[in-house]
C-alpha cells in the first residue's frame, strides 16, 4: 500500500508544521473555510450528475474509462469535449427512453391490426410505417452510446495535456496557465468561501483553494458551479478534504463509487463494513428526488458549520508560534 501513496499525499492524522502565510486581502472580503472533519460530503444540488456520470460505469471493464473523475485525480479542468460527452449520453439516455414507452403504443398497433385488419400484407405495412422510427432511434441509443466511448478515450488524452487538478496518491495540486504549469501541496492551500452577484438581488457561492504562500488559485467549479446554497459550498470542501486524505477511504458518493475498489484504504475499509459497490448506481435520478434528497437536504441543513480548524494548529502565526527572528549582537 506505501507504494501506492506518495510521502507527499495528504494524512489529516499526520500534518506537518507549515510556515506562516496567507492572504490578509481575502480573509477581509470572503470566508475561509476550516479543515478537517469530514462531517457531510454529499453535495445534494449535485447528486443528479454525479449519479448520472457514476451510470456511465455499468462494470468492471467500464472502470478504465474514468474521465474527469476517478480514485487517483479530481479533475478541475472541463472543455467542449467533456460537454460533448455529457450531451451524449443524455442522447443515449433519452433514445432508450423513448425506445421502451414507444414499445406501449407499437403493442396497441398490433393489437388493432389483429383484431380489425388481419393479415401478412396489412402487418408488413405496419412495420412499414415504424421502421424509419425505429432506425431514428437505434442511431440514436448506439451512436450517443459508443461516440461517448470514444470522446470519453480523447477527453482522457487531452487531459493528459492539462494536469489541473487535485492528485490524492501524490497530495498535490497542479494548476495549468498557459504554458507553464504550478505544483504544490494540498495542505499549502486555503480554501475560501466565494461569492458573486446573481443579477436577481442575491448571491452565487462556490469553492477556490487559495495558495497560501503564492498568487495562484485554483477555482472549484468541476462539479459545484454558482451555488444559492453555502452550505452545498462546505459539503462540497469537506469531499474535496476526504478525496486528499489517504488516511481514509474516498467519499461515499456516486462519481468515486466506480472506482473504490481500485484505491486500497477504500478497499479495505469496503470489505470489513460490508460495502455494496453498487450502492448507489443502483439509485436512479427519478429514485433520488423521490426517496433520497429531501432527507439529504435536511441533513444538510442540520449541519453544524462552526467547527474549529485542524490546519491552524500547524500553521506559524496561526495555531503555532513564529520562529523567533535572528537578532544581531552590538559590539563594542
Amino acid at each position: 500500500m506505501n507504494d501506492v501513496y506518495k510521502d507527499t499525499a495528504y494524512r489529516s492524522d499526520a500534518i506537518p508544521a507549515l510556515p506562516p502565510g496567507g492572504h490578509p486581502d481575502m480573509d477581509r472580503v470572503f470566508q475561509r473555510l476550516p479543515w478537517g472533519y469530514h462531517q457531510n460530503p454529499v453535495v445534494p444540488n449535485t447528486m443528479e450528475v454525479q449519479l448520472a456520470y457514476a451510470g456511465l460505469f455499468e462494470g468492471e471493464s467500464d472502470v478504465e474509462d474514468g474521465y474527469p473523475w476517478g480514485e487517483a485525480v479530481f479533475s478541475v479542468s472541463k472543455g467542449f469535449l467533456s460537454g460533448l460527452q455529457g450531451v451524449l449520453y443524455v442522447v443515449y439516455m433519452c433514445a432508450a427512453l423513448v425506445f421502451y414507452i414507444s414499445l406501449i403504443g407499437v403493442f396497441f398497433l398490433i393489437l388493432s391490426v389483429a383484431i380489425n385488419k388481419p393479415g401478412t400484407e396489412n402487418f408488413i405495412k405496419l412495420f412499414n410505417d415504424i421502421k424509419y422510427f425505429y432506425l431514428i432511434v437505434l442511431v440514436l441509443y448506439f451512436g450517443g452510446k459508443y461516440c461517448r466511448l470514444l470522446l470519453a478515450y480523447l477527453t482522457d488524452k487531452r487531459q493528459r495535456a492539462n494536469p489541473t487538478g487535485l492528485y490524492r496518491r501524490e497530495g498535490l495540486v497542479r494548476i495549468k496557465e498557459g504554458k507553464t504549469v504550478f505544483e504544490a501541496p494540498f495542505i499549502e492551500f486555503d480554501a475560501y468561501l466565494v461569492h458573486t452577484p446573481s443579477g436577481r438581488g442575491g448571491r452565487y457561492f462556490n469553492l477556490v483553494l487559495q495558495h497560501r504562500y503564492s498568487k495562484y488559485q485554483l477555482w472549484m467549479k468541476g462539479l459545484l458551479t454558482n451555488a444559492m446554497n453555502q452550505k452545498e459550498v462546505y459539503a462540497y470542501w469537506d469531499m474535496v478534504q476526504q478525496f486528499m486524505d489517504v488516511s481514509g477511504p474516498l467519499p461515499d458518493v456516486p462519481i468515486f463509487e466506480p472506482f473504490r475498489a481500485r484505491d486500497p484504504v477504500t478497499a479495505a475499509h469496503d470489505e470489513r463494513i460490508g460495502r455494496d459497490p453498487f450502492k448507489w448506481r443502483k439509485v436512479t435520478r427519478e429514485s433520488w428526488r423521490k426517496n433520497h434528497e429531501q432527507r439529504w437536504q435536511n441533513r444538510l441543513r442540520e449541519t453544524n458549520l462552526h467547527r474549529p480548524c485542524i490546519l491552524d494548529a500547524h500553521i506559524q502565526g496561526r495555531g503555532l508560534p513564529l520562529p523567533e527572528e535572528t537578532q544581531g549582537a552590538l559590539l563594542a
